[in-house]
């Protein structure tokens, strides 16, 4: 038997056609909607703000209907494609059945030695060929218009070509007698001019069953009934695609139910953590400067310096979390040595110098600060080596640590502290600069130079409430996205 014929092909180019056309525009447009959201503005900007408060549960369920439109593309295409597969073969194995019955109805009148024909005997099948082409001009369903008759060795007995589909034979150009052998019927098809021809090909067998020879048609089968299989089959292969999709489309708003209490709950969640997020870094904050302005300043600045270098999303949630979290290990340092005003001894220093390891200590055995761990661990690290605890230098201090010791010392240098007033713009950059491949990045030290007016002019020295807000829009615009995916 052959594989599904030339209707096959047809109708899958088809079908393939029609949900490739709408699965690309699905595609491109979900291309679309993800590129929008990895440009999206900063999370302190006027428009970040409005996407911020644009409701995330809109954005989860926006996400749900593209999955879900994946989803029911993908099996309404893989479902909808094998039905037309498997009913092509049908119809094709239907076909090739037809044609074989029509060229069974020859044996009878057949010699039963076909190898050993004389003139007369010849001109009888040939006479008999003609006639069993002429009697199917009749039948509307389709019928023979080519036949030979060959004998065992393969040898042509007997030619007829129906005169009015001469064409056939011309145009088809079928590679003719390579199916001709063994004791299994052969076919294949094409369209010409919107017409199917198969070329068959089936053994002869005498009335007592044996084989006596090969018959090799192409057979016909009319337009108008190439066009309602075709018709036929692309109406059951729609009702299957759109009963997947309307299923699909059902499930929506069942799935949509479910998903709303799941992500309030998960909301709630992430509330906790950055509430306790940012209670631990004002805790921190007050004991150690009564203050919590100089945690929101850098964090925020940090944020604003990590925006200009690139970073990505996850790794600026990262160093959110370090800024709040950066002096952690202070809570086991004592009084006198913390709150010492007067300059450290070297034995006080070095106790000093433990809050590194025992922040590490604390955020290592939670799960969701577990990165907050390079600022914790490396924001006293020095570019040129010369830092603590570890002594790492360039490019061996995570991006984030690097970038958190820039902003921090800009806002120890532009605020107040129980040590010095605020320095101007200019006294601060040049002591930033003092640090260029010292302290400092100097690629990281340019980004933030080059920023450093605007975070002068909106954060230097502020103390106001206002700037606890600014954070927490800023905390919340890259958090909330963890919610939803």
């Amino acid at each position: 038997m052959g594989c599904p014929s030339i209707p096959a092909i047809v109708l899958a180019a088809v079908i393939v056609l029609i949900i490739g056309g709408s699965f690309g525009m699905y595609m491109a447009n979900l291309y679309k909607t993800v590129s929008a959201a990895k440009a999206a503005p900063p999370a302190d900007s006027d428009q970040g703000k409005r996407q911020l408060r644009w409701g995330r549960p809109g954005i989860l369920r926006r996400q749900l209907a593209e999955r879900l439109g994946f989803g029911g593309l993908a099996i309404a295409a893989a479902l909808g494609g094998a039905v037309l597969w498997s009913d092509l073969g049908r119809i094709d194995k239907a076909l090739l059945s037809l044609a074989k019955a029509d060229a069974a109805r020859l044996s009878p009148g057949l010699p039963e030695d076909l190898e050993a024909l004389d003139a007369e005997a010849r001109s009888a099948v040939e006479d008999r060929l003609k006639a069993f082409i002429t009697a199917g001009s009749a039948n509307p369903d389709g019928r023979f218009a080519v036949a030979s008759i060959y004998d065992l060795h393969h040898r042509l007995v007997a030619d007829s070509v129906a005169p009015d589909r001469v064409e056939a034979a011309d145009v088809l150009s079928f590679p003719r007698h390579r199916a001709i052998g063994g004791e299994k019927a052969w076919h294949t098809a094409r369209l010409v001019s919107g017409q199917l021809y198969l070329l068959v090909a089936t053994p002869l067998y005498r009335p007592d069953g044996k084989q006596n020879g090969w018959f090799e048609g192409i057979y016909h089968l009319p337009r108008p009934i190439l066009s309602r299989i075709v018709v036929v089959e692309l109406r059951t292969t729609m009702l299957v695609i759109v009963a997947v999709l309307a299923t699909t489309a059902l499930l929506y708003p069942v799935i949509s139910g479910l998903n709303h209490g799941l992500f309030t709950r998960s909301q709630a969640l992430l509330q906790a953590n950055l509430g306790t997020l940012e209670a631990l870094g004002s805790a921190i904050a007050k004991r150690d400067s009564d203050t919590n302005s100089h945690n929101y300043r850098v964090a925020l600045i940090a944020v604003r310096l990590a925006e200009a270098a690139g970073l990505q999303r996850q790794q600026v949630r990262a160093l959110i979390k370090g800024a709040f979290l950066h002096d952690l290990g202070k809570l086991a340092i004592p009084d006198a040595v913390l709150l010492k005003p007067a300059r450290l001894d070297e034995a006080e220093f070095a106790v000093m110098k433990t809050h590194v390891a025992h922040g590490l200590d604390i955020v290592n055995h939670l799960d969701w600060l577990a990165d907050a761990a390079d600022v914790v661990g490396c924001h006293h690290e020095w570019y040129d080596g010369s830092g603590y605890p570890r002594g790492l230098k360039g490019e061996e201090i995570p991006l984030i640590a690097r970038i958190f010791s820039i902003a921090d010392v800009f806002d120890a240098l532009t605020s107040r502290r129980p040590y010095k007033v605020p320095f101007p713009l200019d006294k601060a950059v040049d002591l930033l600069e003092q640090g260029r491949g010292t302290h400092f990045d100097p690629r990281l030290l340019d980004k933030l130079l080059e920023l450093a007016p605007r975070l002068y002019a909106d954060l230097a020295g502020r103390e106001d409430a206002g700037l606890e807000s600014e954070l927490h829009a800023v905390t919340q615009a890259y958090f909330a996205e963890t919610v939803f995916g």
